[in-house]
């Protein structure tokens, strides 16, 4: 390694880097330098709190996990076929959770609105229309749903 030896000092015990020769055949010139110095190709480069904890978390693997590690990758990740290999049934977070009720919330009301779409439609198809006036059919049973629509909207507030 390059550097400072204690044998590259001069008569006033200076210490100093010796003169190297650059790949062109030019000579850099001595440099002094002060007891301790560490030259710049040997200083590790900066990181980050944040850089480093994210190393250490991914050395360390997922917390509270006991199962098998998975085999990290060349790019530094778990592979997909690791990932199905070592998957578990996890816990839903209270997101989740939340979404899901939601989902299922909009799922019964649609299978609800379903439900009263088909009555109306029988109920309409039961109706007897009256000959001189001619009813359309479509209109009558898009203004029922627009009507229970209105009615579902109010309930939910």
């Amino acid at each position: 390694s390059s550097g400072i030896n204690a044998e590259y000092g001069d008569a006033q015990g200076r210490l100093f880097i010796p003169p190297t020769q650059r790949p062109d055949g030019t000579w850099r010139a001595a440099k002094y330098v002060k007891e301790g110095y560490i030259p710049q190709d040997e200083i590790d480069s900066y990181r980050s709190k944040g850089k480093k904890f994210a190393d250490d978390a991914k050395a360390m693997g997922v917390v509270g996990y006991n199962g098998p590690k998975p085999v990290i990758s060349s790019q530094g990740r778990p592979t997909n076929a690791d990932i199905e290999a070592g998957s578990k049934p996890t816990k839903m977070t209270k997101n989740q959770k939340k979404r899901q009720k939601k989902k299922e919330k909009k799922n019964a009301d649609e299978f609800e609105i379903e439900e009263v779409t088909e009555h109306v439609t029988e109920k309409v198809a039961e109706l007897k229309v009256d000959e001189s006036k001619p009813v359309d059919v479509e209109k009558k049973k898009k203004a029922l749903l627009k009507k229970l629509r209105a009615i579902n909207d109010l309930q939910a507030k």
